[in-house]
Formats: C-alpha cells, structure tokens, sequence
C-alpha cells in the first residue's frame, strides 16, 4: 500500500509518484514556476542568521522576526539576495517555535474560505552536525506580490502609510476608521470593503489578535495611473497567534485594534451584543459592515458559510505540521470563534 503525505504547500495528501521531497509537483510549479527548483534550502538555520547581517538590505525586520530575500539561482537553489528577490523566508523566531508551520496553516485556512492569499509553503533548513543542528527544522517561504514581469515594482502601500503615522502607531486606530479610509483610497469600491470586512472576521476567527494597520495593504494595477488604489493586497501575515504558545500570549485582546469607534470619545465602541455576551458575535462585524456602507446580506452569507467550513479548517489544523499541543489549542479557538460569529441577531428582550 502506498504511503500518503501531506504536501508542504498545500497540507493535501500526495503520493510519492506525483510528488518531489514532500511537495507536489503541480503545486511546486504553483509556487515556484516549475517543478526544477530544489525546495530544500542549502544553508542550515545558524547561517541563516549569518546571512541576514549582510543580505538583509530593504528588508523589514520585525521586533521578533527575521526576514530574508531569496531568488532561484541558475542551480535552480534558492539563494540570499540584496536585489531581485523573489521569495521572502522567515524562520520560527527563538521565543516562538512552530511559528513557520502556524503562519502557513493560518495562510491556508484564508485561501479555504476565499480569501486572496499570498502563495506560500514550507521549506527545510540543511541540517548536520556542523552547526550543532537538526535536520529537518522548517522555514516559511512566501511569492512576493508586489513585483511586476518586468521587475519593477507594482505600487502598494499598508494602511498605517495611507493614516500617514509612523510606525509606533500601527495600533492606534479602530478597524471602523481603517475601514472608511480605505474607502477614501479605492473612491469607494464596495468589493474592497468586503474584502476588508471579510480580513477582519477571520483574524477573530482564528485567533489573530494581531491585525494591524502594517497587515493591510491596497495595491494599484499597472494601468493604473489615477491616485486611487484599486484593491486589496494579498492576504499575508496571518498567524494562529493565540495558538502559538499558551505561555506567550498576546496581551492585546480579540483583535489588534478595536472594532468599532467611538465618535465621541475616540475609543472602541461596543455593541449590545458584545456588552451582553462579552466577546465579538456576528452581530459586531455585521453592524461594522453597515458603518462602511455595506449591505448585510454578503457579511451574513459569509459568516454561515464558516459555520459549513468549519470541518475543513479544523482538518487542515490537523494535517498540518503543527506540533499536536498548538494544533488542539487552534482546533478549538476555530470552533468556539465560528460558533460565536453565528450569533447574528441580538435583542436584549
């Protein structure tokens, strides 16, 4: 009987015959262009560290995440750049372990219910006695989508640039006014915003408290040439971050910002329902979609729909390559989440 694996992109199961070093074939073409590319990395993850001291040039580091630029070289290897780069490479920083395997499970999860996502897989660091290492540790490597065919850049900016703050202010604003700015940037275009919407319900329901404004970017098309963007980016920086280590957790709440806004004030303002229940239901992000002018009947399909879907996200959770610890933390946020957004009406009767 053959043995069946699960493909590092795509978490389906694949057979040795249709598949290269764990991947499938249509899949790598997929991510990588064609099926001639070596997936495994040839440096091991301490030279990786090496490496970004000198080929991080442009690159954004965060507080507790390494990032890497990397192109297929004439061996069909993926290589360090300061230029050209066409893939991004993040490790599991040292405080987050599995941090690689959860980000491309979250990224998944987006693609099932879809949502636009950046294409992204798993990639194993070389491994060996000479760095003290294992073999087999694992990197998240994702498509850049902000390069044109020609090389050049397609325009994009995140929404902390659109408010025009500086980054220590990635957490200052309500989803409800990054909302109607987007609505001022895409001269208003119903699609984006329900995009946007959409973005927001799944952050809630898979426990990413960590949305924030840096996380949303819109993008104009080539032929663009007006001061409007044209829509959303792809989805990126999605993580299971409630799930990511039950002694780590976010301080932050539900949602990196909050949901409503509170004109008054110029905090978050809650709902009824929230008031009454103490967490987000549907009632929350259907009454955040009516502030940005959209119609109920799409939040409300989209938000049933999770309910249906709500096995296929759990089973990717499970062929994932998550420890199984984080995988059951992340099963159960997913269903308790779904659950609560189909709490749709509220009354206080």
């Amino acid at each position: 009987m053959t043995e069946l694996i699960h493909c590092k992109i795509s978490l389906k199961k694949i057979t040795p015959k249709n598949s290269k070093s764990g991947y499938s074939n249509s899949e790598l073409k997929k991510l990588f262009g064609s099926t001639k590319i070596n997936p495994d990395l040839v440096f091991s993850r301490a030279e990786f560290f090496q490496q970004t001291k000198t080929k991080v040039q442009g690159m954004s580091i965060s507080g507790v995440q390494q990032k890497l630029s990397l192109k297929e070289n004439e061996r069909h290897e993926l290589e360090a750049t300061t230029e050209d780069g066409e893939y991004i490479l993040k490790p599991s920083p040292e405080a987050y372990p599995f941090a690689a395997e959860n980000e491309h499970t979250a990224m998944l999860i987006h693609q099932t219910v879809g949502i636009e996502t950046a294409l992204c897989g798993l990639v194993d660091f070389k491994g060996g006695e000479k760095d003290g290492e294992k073999g087999g540790e694992r990197a998240y490597i994702t498509k850049r989508f902000d390069k044109l065919p020609d090389g050049s850049k397609q325009h994009q900016e995140d929404l902390l640039q659109c408010f025009d703050l500086p980054s220590k202010d990635k957490y200052s604003k309500t989803y409800e006014e990054a909302g109607l700015l987007l609505n001022k940037v895409t001269s208003g275009k119903q699609a984006v915003t329900l995009e946007f919407v959409k973005r927001i319900i799944m952050a809630y329901a898979i426990g990413n408290d960590d949305m924030h404004l840096k996380n949303i970017s819109v993008q104009k098309m080539s032929s663009n040439k007006g001061v409007h963007y044209d829509k959303l980016t792809p989805s990126y920086d999605n993580l299971l971050v409630e799930a990511l280590s039950s002694t780590q957790k976010s301080k932050i709440g539900f949602l990196a910002l909050g949901l409503l806004h509170d004109k008054e004030d110029g905090d978050e303002e809650f709902t009824d329902s929230y008031n009454y229940f103490g967490y987000y239901t549907g009632v929350d992000f259907i009454e955040l979609a009516s502030r940005l002018g959209l119609k109920e009947k799409p939040v409300r399909k989209f938000i049933s729909k999770l309910a249906t879907d709500v096995k296929k996200l759990t089973d990717l959770v499970t062929h994932s390559f998550m420890p199984e610890e984080m995988k059951i933390a992340a099963q159960k946020i997913i269903e308790s989440r779904i659950n609560a957004l189909q709490k749709t009406d509220y009354t206080d009767s």
